[in-house]
């Protein structure tokens, strides 16, 4: 289903509702999907832009969970992926997702 994704947080900080919506938003097909890595199962939930080459615009969030639901929007929250030069650490996203 096409969405309009507004990001809640930057590094995990939250962000004031006034500079989610008049932020960048993302429009996509919002997806999820489960990968298996060695052992561990990972849900995670992407945002695919429309087109012949599908690619992903967002960092994937990580094991997802629907926070709120509205009749036209949704709420996400999980982890996401972020890369320093000292290696890999996970920090909590949201995304509030809208109907275009």
């Amino acid at each position: 289903m096409i969405f309009k994704v507004y990001l809640m947080r930057i590094g995990g900080r939250r962000r004031s509702w006034r500079d989610i919506l008049n932020g960048v938003a993302y429009v996509g097909d919002l997806r999820t999907m489960t990968e298996k890595r060695g052992d561990a199962i990972y849900t995670q939930a992407l945002l695919v832009s429309a087109g012949a080459l599908a690619q992903s615009q967002l960092p994937a969030l990580y094991e997802p969970v629907l926070v709120s639901i509205a009749p036209m929007a949704l709420q996400l929250r999980g982890f996401e992926r972020m890369q320093e030069p000292a290696g890999f650490y996970s920090v909590v996203q949201e995304w509030h997702c809208v109907t275009p």
